[in-house]
């Protein structure tokens, strides 16, 4: 043995033996990496008809067929499915994986059915040790129509970016931006030039859905349609009830064009157009503001929605 390990032929050799068991090595560590990553998305409710891996040795690359997603809590009755996705995991860039949706989304629960289509749509997301660090989602095209608690909703843009990082251990802040926007509910439609919002939430919910008791926080959103402009920004807090209760303060640039906006959506009648503009006249005498530009409270309590003094309607409910 001393004289193998002693001869040229061996020293000829040594680095390319070295670089195969080191190969060997890493391909073992590679394939046990790649059937974890596997092992834990079905721990946490992930399942598929197929799935390939590839990608050695600087990456981990998952390719699955028709996977699906039912929630562990059963009492949530919630499933996600698509035609199929590609997960990349590049383990030495800080845990960070991409993942590429082929298909559209479609999502069923207690509250209904819901089908997001897109033209693209891609995910990405950073863990370190104290979980979720940071995740973007971002679709072309963004599609959705929904039969949800009772009512037919869509939602269609141009494209949409949503973006989350932790804020703290108890909150996430999120972020969306959407162009080109055109909101639907039963048959009456809201077209939006661009959507800007920033929220805070509990940080619960990357783990479980919304529960009454969740308070959202946000801390500004932007809304633009033609010459109107909507700056909101407040907290709601979800009830056990299935709605909301709280505050959003709204600042108005176009005060008729957002009356308008209300009524193409069906929310105020033409007496209640003429009483908000009213309303909104003496504010701004009040105020000292214009009667273009002018501040609102948008109150979501005892199941209703009222802006100022007019009552829209029946608040939008969370479940």
């Amino acid at each position: 043995m001393k004289r193998l390990f002693a001869s040229k032929r061996f020293a000829l050799f040594a680095p390319f033996i070295a670089l195969s068991v080191m190969a060997l090595i890493g391909l073992g560590l590679w394939v046990l990496v790649a059937g974890r990553i596997g092992d834990e998305l079905s721990a946490r409710g992930l399942s598929w008809q197929s799935l390939a891996r590839e990608g050695f040795p600087a990456r981990i690359s998952l390719t699955m067929e028709k996977p699906q997603w039912r929630d562990p809590d059963a009492a949530t009755n919630l499933v996600w499915q698509n035609s199929g996705l590609g997960l990349t995991v590049l383990p030495f860039q800080g845990g960070h994986a991409i993942i590429d949706f082929r298909g559209a989304h479609e999502i069923t629960g207690d509250g209904g059915r819901m089908r997001l289509a897109h033209q693209g749509n891609l995910m990405s997301a950073v863990v370190d040790g104290d979980g979720l660090n940071r995740a973007s989602f971002e679709a072309a095209a963004p599609n959705m129509a929904a039969q949800w608690l009772g009512q037919n909703i869509g939602a269609r843009a141009a494209d949409m970016a949503l973006h989350t990082r932790r804020g703290d251990k108890n909150r996430y802040d999120i972020a969306l931006v959407s162009k080109h926007i055109t909101l639907m509910q039963d048959g009456a439609s809201l077209s939006l030039s661009r959507l800007d919002a920033t929220a805070s939430v509990p940080a619960a919910l990357m783990d479980r859905p919304m529960q009454a008791g969740d308070v959202i926080m946000l801390t500004r959103a932007t809304i633009q349609r033609d010459a109107l402009s909507l700056v909101a920004k407040g907290r709601v807090k979800l009830r056990a009830n299935g709605y909301m209760d709280g505050t959003l303060d709204l600042d108005i640039v176009n005060l008729e064009a957002f009356a308008d906006a209300l009524a193409e959506f069906d929310l105020i009648d033409r007496r209640d157009r003429q009483k908000l503009l009213l309303f909104g006249g003496l504010g701004a005498a009040l105020s000292g503001d214009t009667t273009d530009r002018l501040s609102l409270p948008l109150q979501f309590k005892n199941k209703r929605v009222y802006l100022g003094g007019v009552k829209l309607g029946r608040a939008p409910r969370w479940k």
